[in-house]
């Protein structure tokens, strides 16, 4: 049965073929032996399309990939048939044109050619490799996630190994594991295989037992799990060695590598984000969803954090049973996601993936009502604290949500309504867990507004679009957070990685041409030479922007690294206004340290306004902008004697705003507007920011944001001093409000909680004697820049649109 496409095909033309059996038989069916289905889609709008394929009478698994027509996407395919050609495989890779005229081709080849599993699939051997996935292969192929990993057992391996093959280094350090496992904790431990080179592209293991722990609770006929012998029993067990995991997994840690806990809030938007190329209707209701989750998990750090499985569930756990009386015996399988955080994660993954299996239509009274879950959490319980029930509600609502595109990624017929009930799902959950009058209400859905196509900028000039993801050398891919405009119409591109890693790189797009893309390898800069060290010492690179600077976060500090020159003047300035902030009330980072090239700064408890909006922490929130009215005035108003601060004048940002409309004309079609439009614009408003008149002289920010105001509970953090000057009082203010319009329009902010930063933004305006006419010009200046800068952060071009639409009308 044909999948329904989502709303974004017509950015990759060839998915509609990938999507539909008969279409993709017809094509390929007659050499690979029969008729073809999908799964394991892995879908990029407007870049790549790739999947599983099964050929139904034979067994066979084969990759299927779609990739856009021209520039990386052309140049991409051409690699992979480079490749197979060189290596001389008898099934070579196959190659047909999309029905249709749209000059797209789909590849359809087998596991042995997949291009990136080439280093694994190196280890076995080419025979060995060649026959993977092949009826009549000496290996049985497990799993198989096309570019991902592939799961195998055979006697080539020895007997009873199992071999995973992972495109990327094994997530699951080999040292970690053995430790956990000579320390007792029942996981599945790395084993040496004789004649196989070693490679940290593949992990063998020990088979083990007789079937996880959900094949044994499936096999009971009325799901009491009585059936199979003792499956109660087991998942008991297997609660009790999780919780042997996270309490005394800490402490086997070593030198061995664990991933970070989890951001909750952000990896929910980046999903709602991805969600939105599917269907805009259940992504806003995802966002709606992830913002009611990331206010009811708890915000204080774990402490002490423990040691989680990262992606628990119960065919994460092998069982032995002997058939006779006893606990069973069993393992801890995949920790490919092990890190460090909260017992509840692991406990509400579990609970979540247990109701996903159950197709169920209705959140548990509570989670031991789950026959698995609650003798899971019975044996946790036996061996360690249990978490608050509303907290493994809580993680079992971000999960249902985290795994809320599994239907369309598995090419389920009708994924739009398994979404839609995963959806609600979570909603239960997450109201369960935040009972009464403090439960986030879900409103009615709103539909998606609808935009005319874009108009290119000139006539026969195709319309330049920044795009949302691109692929470093390797051919991995990577998410765009940012972009920003350089030299010779080129980008400076901020990229997140599929582990969330920040890399940097530059980009030279052109209308009609394909994109040149260089990215630099992760916590490198050539321009910026302290990085690549902190970055190996274990900091977490929270900012790269490629040759200008980056900001490395510690658990004591955060070090900013910036071109060689730069760092005094910033040094400096943060020195000044410590003092300056201080003393009117706020927390502010003092300068630990610095260089030519960087500059150490302390760290402040809290979390960003924008954080605490987005989450809809609404008391938080109001005394958070309470405690900004109360400092503020005092600040702006402190101007300093003589020269310690730059002078920003009204001219000076209209050069501003006249640079940032530049960079806009210089990728066409970028947003709706005729030539020239935009940059007219600029200069009217640049004409009333300079007009003659009284100017008030006032402390500036210069970048004042929610992101830039961090609340503990009781003070209020201010941040980054680059810009600090003095100038016109407005200017921030105009600054702060536009940005509460700006979340609005990206479904990050309630409305009302806007309305109580307005009136903030308002009380201070008169304390500071602010002047109506000059707020006004400096609002709408602050739009326009806005507009230009959202324009090249492809998740929110459309809200730029919408803001230089405003401007127009």
């Amino acid at each position: 049965m044909t999948t329904p496409l989502p709303e974004s095909w017509a950015s990759l033309p060839a998915l509609a073929t990938v999507l539909d059996p008969d279409r993709l038989t017809e094509l390929f069916g007659h050499a690979l032996g029969g008729p073809l289905r999908t799964g394991h889609l892995r879908y990029k709008p407007g870049v790549s399309a790739v999947a599983r394929v099964d050929v139904e009478s034979t067994g066979a698994v084969h990759w299927v990939a779609a990739h856009a027509s021209s520039g990386h996407g052309r140049d991409k395919l051409d690699k992979v048939l480079a490749r197979a050609g060189r290596a001389g495989r008898t099934a070579p890779v196959l190659v047909a044109d999309v029905p249709g005229g749209t000059g797209q081709r789909l590849a359809v080849g087998t596991v042995g050619t997949d291009p990136r599993l080439r280093r694994a699939l190196a280890v076995l051997g080419a025979d060995r490799s060649q026959d993977l996935g092949r009826p009549g292969s000496s290996d049985r192929l497990l799993r198989y996630n096309p570019r991902r990993r592939a799961v195998l057992t055979g006697d080539d391996g020895g007997p009873g190994v199992v071999t995973k093959l992972t495109a990327d280094p094994a997530p699951a350090d080999p040292l970690l594991l053995t430790r956990l496992a000579a320390a007792g904790i029942p996981v599945l431990a790395p084993v040496p295989v004789p004649g196989l080179p070693g490679s940290p592209h593949v992990l063998h293991c020990p088979w083990f037992g007789n079937g996880d722990l959900a094949a044994h609770a499936a096999a009971a006929p009325d799901g009491s799990g009585r059936a199979g012998g003792g499956v109660l029993e087991a998942a008991a067990a297997a609660g009790a060695a999780l919780a042997e995991l996270h309490v005394r997994g800490p402490a086997l840690l070593g030198p061995a590598r664990v991933g970070a806990p989890l951001d909750p809030d952000g990896k929910l938007r980046s999903l709602a984000a991805d969600l939105s190329a599917l269907d805009p209707r259940p992504a806003a209701r995802c966002a709606r969803a992830g913002r009611a989750v990331a206010e009811a998990l708890p915000h204080a750090a774990v402490r002490p954090p423990r040691l989680l499985h990262g992606d628990f569930s119960a065919d994460q756990v092998l069982v032995h049973r002997t058939g006779g009386p006893g606990t069973p015996e069993l393992r801890i399988a995949d920790l490919d996601r092990v890190r460090t955080g909260a017992a509840a994660d692991d406990l509400g993954g579990f609970l979540a993936v247990e109701l996903l299996g159950g197709d169920a239509d209705e959140a548990p009274d509570a989670p031991e009502d789950l026959p698995l879950t609650g003798a899971l959490l019975r044996g946790y319980g036996s061996a360690a604290a249990l978490p608050p029930r509303p907290e493994i509600l809580a993680w079992a609502a971000f999960h249902v949500l985290a795994r809320s595109m599994e239907p369309f990624r598995s090419t389920a017929p009708d994924w739009r309504e398994r979404t839609d009930r995963r959806l609600a799902l979570a909603e239960r959950l997450v109201a369960q867990a935040r009972p009464g009058p403090a439960a986030v209400p879900f409103g009615a859905d709103r539909p998606a507004p609808s935009r005319a196509p874009v108009t290119p900028a000139g006539a026969g000039a195709d319309p330049v679009r920044v795009p949302g993801t691109v692929a470093d050398a390797d051919g991995q891919p990577l998410r765009v957070r940012r972009a920003w405009p350089a030299e010779r119409a080129r980008l400076v591109l901020e990229l997140e990685d599929e582990h969330g890693r920040l890399r940097a790189g530059e980009a030279a797009p052109g209308a009609g041409r394909p994109w040149t893309v260089r990215v630099l390898p992760h916590g490198e800069d050539p321009r910026l030479p302290g990085l690549a060290a902190a970055a190996a010492a274990g900091g977490r690179v929270v900012v790269h922007r490629h040759r200008r600077r980056a900001v490395v976060g510690t658990p004591d500090r955060f070090v900013k690294f910036l071109a060689r020159g730069r760092a005094a003047r910033v040094a400096e300035l943060s020195d000044r206004l410590h003092g300056l902030g201080t003393a009117a009330g706020f927390a502010v980072p003092e300068v630990l340290a610095r260089a030519e090239d960087r500059v150490e700064f302390s760290v402040l408890p809290g979390r960003s306004l924008h954080e605490l909006g987005a989450a809809g922490r609404a008391d938080a929130y109001r005394s958070a902008w309470a405690e900004w009215a109360r400092c503020w005035p005092a600040l702006a108003g402190t101007v300093p004697v003589g020269a310690s601060l730059p002078e920003h004048t009204a001219e000076d940002e209209a050069r501003t705003l006249a640079r940032w409309t530049g960079h806009l004309e210089a990728f066409p079609g970028l947003l709706d507007a005729p030539p020239g439009t935009v940059a007219a614009l600029a200069r009217r408003i640049g004409e009333e920011l300079s007009a003659p008149g009284r100017r008030a002289r006032a402390v500036l920010h210069r970048d004042l944001h929610d992101q830039q105001l961090l609340f503990d509970g009781a003070r209020l953090g201010l941040l980054d001093f680059d810009t600090a000057a003095t100038g016109e009082p407005e200017l921030d203010l105009a600054n702060l409000s536009v940005h509460l319009e700006l979340r609005v329009a990206q479904g990050l902010l309630d409305p009302a909680l806007r309305a109580d930063g307005e009136e903030a933004v308002a009380a201070v305006a008169r304390m500071l004697d602010a002047d109506p006419g000059r707020l006004a010009v400096h609002a709408r200046a602050t739009r326009l820049r806005l507009a230009c800068v959202y324009a090249f952060r492809p998740r929110w071009r459309g809200v730029a649109q919408d803001l230089l639409d405003g401007l127009r009308s």
